[in-house]
């Protein structure tokens, strides 16, 4: 998936075509601007004011607070991004924010975007610094207790859209019984896992701070004991010798270095009963850099390489790990929830 410019009239196609336009602007200039205005929108309450009506800027204001000038001009920035509609003197959602933006939507991603704009966008001060120094902010050590809600909230958010989609992506054997969810969290894998196949079971393996937060997340959801929190770290914890059928790494590869990633393939391998699979999920990282490569997986690996020192990894760097640890390439899948996303799935024979 690639962001860029796009052309509203003939002349500004023709414009874009001969390179008249300061293409880099769309990025530098007007790209921080956009992103910014539409977290604030949604920090401020204004998408879930108008919700499912339609409201006059009087009452949006009157409901969230703030200012019917400032408001009147964001409402035509949001509109032109597609967000929002007008009718006369009301405004309404349009279907994208409605399933997107809005906290009642399955689809919600209203808390990324919270935890975008209350903590991620602090980061961004740091980008010259990391430039410099390489090293990452490593942020699993410094969240504070509400950002380490604001997270686990984002992370709930993210997966509610691939989860879905990973159930048919997973290949999980006949028979399965047990499953180990590393880095898992929110539990949203191990939720529509188990509810697909009843006989299974699961334990999600995370870091002490996250399990304190991510468990109201899985309570809501009314597992009961098919689907349970161990707190700890796969970097140092034992995960015992054959015990599970199925064992899911989803989004956790970018925070590890090569070397982790190696021993928790191995540490998998072991803990995995013969015939038993380990499936790794993550954002790719391309091979070279290219004009029209996908800008999500190069966006995605400085972003991880500047919060956790890691980075994305291409799909030969996973299945060496997999072959490494003595798994036999099983199933490749591709996402269309979020483009560049697979699932790498090794079999241990």
């Amino acid at each position: 998936m690639k962001f860029s410019p796009t052309a509203q009239t003939p002349l500004e196609w023709i414009a874009l075509k001969a390179g008249l336009v300061p293409t880099p602007l769309a990025y530098s200039h007007f790209g921080f601007m956009m992103s910014k205005f539409l977290l604030e929108a949604v920090d401020k309450g204004i998408f879930e004011a108008i919700g499912h009506q339609k409201f006059s800027i009087e009452k949006i204001c009157t409901t969230c607070n703030l200012n019917e000038k400032s408001v009147k001009s964001l409402l035509g920035v949001l509109a032109t991004m597609g967000l929002v509609r007008q009718n006369q003197q009301l405004f309404y959602l349009t279907p994208k924010s409605k399933k997107w933006i809005l906290k009642d939507s399955p689809y919600s991603l209203y808390w990324l975007m919270i935890f975008d704009n209350r903590v991620c966008i602090k980061w961004m001060d740091y980008v010259g610094t990391f430039l410099e120094t390489g090293k990452g902010l490593q942020y699993h050590e410094t969240l504070t207790e509400d950002e380490w809600f604001y997270y686990q909230k984002a992370m709930e958010a993210a997966a509610s859209v691939t989860s879905k989609e990973a159930v048919t992506k997973i290949p999980v054997p006949a028979g399965a019984t047990r499953m180990l969810d590393i880095g898992g969290s929110h539990g949203l894998y191990s939720v529509a896992l188990c509810k697909k196949y009843s006989g299974l079971t699961s334990t999600i393996l995370d870091l002490p701070a996250a399990v304190e937060k991510a468990a109201p997340i899985l309570e809501k959801y009314n597992t009961g004991n098919k689907v349970t929190h161990q707190p700890g770290n796969v970097l140092t914890d034992d995960l015992g010798k054959e015990k599970y059928d199925v064992i899911v790494m989803a989004s956790v590869a970018h925070h590890f270095t090569a070397d982790e990633n190696k021993a928790v393939a191995k540490k998998a391998y072991d803990a995995l009963k013969p015939g038993g699979i380990f499936t790794i999920l993550e954002v790719l990282r391309a091979d070279s850099a290219k004009y029209n490569g996908d800008m999500l997986s190069a966006i995605g690996d400085f972003f991880f390489a500047l919060s956790s020192t890691s980075g994305t990894w291409s799909l030969a760097d996973i299945t060496h790990w997999q072959k490494e640890a003595g798994f036999s390439p099983y199933k490749k899948a591709t996402f269309l929830t979020i483009p560049g996303y697979i699932a790498i799935t090794g079999r241990k024979s």
